[in-house]
């Protein structure tokens, strides 16, 4: 029997997770019916990145690499926002300007390669490859030249992108999960994204005249990654079911239902 409680809820999502990510691809991975845009292919395409890098998180969280996982959860939770407004918001022309933008950032990066190297430049992009990366670029920047933030949508940031889901999937009542997720997951994050001194420090423990460079973790460090990781999915699991049909969305509460109560049951620390 186990007495440490964080081990117990760590297994928990551990296991959580294995058949969480089993079940959401039985329900994408399989022929549906009905018309589908532009919009809800590059919302399932997200998805299937979600799964992705929630495979990713599981699989370093096993090899007790916290922080990294929470670099994966950071991807993972803006996926999941932006597949799911896609699905819920978007129109066709934000689907649209989504595929665009890829072309547009493609030749603003060549053109930054170009300024600070243009030898290198010649040898990694062949010329044809240049042209026609520039005719994609001026075909589409009229509609990015000039915005700031992410220039694809009118709500600009992922923190405007999940107000939005927060305000629209719950009517008439007002969910706070999105912005949660975004808050307190991406944001956090985001110190072991870019490794500011708060993610640092924990590297290094000091023993008198001793420093010693490695990082040790805790169960009640890893757990609270697997629940952000897969608390993403749950949320965007819902939505991608309603759009492919009504047969698992039942099973999809039930299952969120089951997970959430068994959580507020367990015990803590």
């Amino acid at each position: 029997m186990v007495d440490d409680p964080h081990q117990v809820r760590f297994e928990f999502q551990l296991k959580e997770a294995t058949e969480l990510r089993a079940f959401a691809y039985s329900v994408v991975v399989c022929k549906h019916d009905g018309n589908f845009e532009r919009k809800d292919y590059i919302a399932l395409g997200m998805f299937a990145r979600c799964l992705q890098i929630h495979e990713a998180t599981e699989a370093v969280i096993r090899k007790s690499l916290v922080d990294d996982g929470l670099v994966l959860v950071r991807a993972l939770v803006e996926h999941a926002v932006n597949a799911v407004y896609m699905l819920a918001i978007a129109d066709a022309q934000t689907a649209d300007a989504f595929a665009d933008y890829g072309g547009y950032l493609a030749y603003t990066q060549l053109l930054d390669l170009k300024a600070v190297d243009p030898d290198l430049m010649k040898v990694k992009v062949p010329a044809e490859e240049e042209e026609k990366s520039r005719l994609r670029y001026e075909a589409v920047r009229g509609k990015f030249d000039g915005k700031r933030g992410d220039k694809w949508c009118d709500d600009d940031a992922l923190y405007k992108r999940a107000a939005r889901l927060d305000y629209t999937l719950r009517k008439p009542d007002v969910g706070s999960e999105w912005r949660l997720l975004v808050n307190a997951v991406w944001r956090h994050a985001s110190t072991y994204t870019h490794g500011t001194a708060r993610a640092l420090a924990p590297q290094m423990a000091q023993e008198g005249e001793v420093t010693t460079f490695h990082r040790k973790y805790s169960y009640k460090e890893a757990e609270p990654v697997l629940q952000s990781a897969n608390t993403s999915i749950y949320l965007a699991l819902l939505p991608i079911a309603v759009r492919l049909g009504a047969k698992n969305v039942a099973e999809v509460h039930e299952r969120f239902a089951r997970w959430t109560k068994a959580m507020m049951d367990m015990p803590r620390a």
